[in-house]
């Protein structure tokens, strides 16, 4: 039973350590998100945020912002598709965008 306490407690141990590197490395790659849509390169922003989401799962910080930050990718990429869109896109591209805006006023009220 002891043995099994030590284990448990040693791998907790190794995954708290780790953590604050997953967040830091999340934290990096958030940054590298925000970059990528102050650029209007939509496409990066979103996969560097699903890219993060894969590779560190214990950054738990990072993810909760990373949920915000694609959402806002979403509305602006659609918001930008809505100024060059033709009358058969443009009713989906405005409730797309209208969905994301309201989407992440909820999500900042949590």
């Amino acid at each position: 039973m002891k043995r099994i306490t030590i284990l448990f407690v040693s791998a907790m141990l190794m995954v708290a350590c780790g953590g604050n590197d997953a967040e830091k490395q999340g934290t990096r790659m958030l940054q590298q998100s925000r970059t990528a849509l102050v650029q209007k390169n939509y496409a990066a922003a979103r996969d560097t945020i699903l890219s993060l989401r894969r590779n560190y799962p214990t950054a738990i910080e990072a993810r909760k912002q990373a949920l915000l930050l694609l959402d806002s990718i979403e509305m602006m990429a659609a918001q930008d598709s809505l100024a060059v869109a033709d009358s058969a896109d443009w009713e989906r591209l405005d409730v797309k965008a209208k969905f994301y805006a309201r989407k992440l006023l909820e999500d900042q009220k949590e």
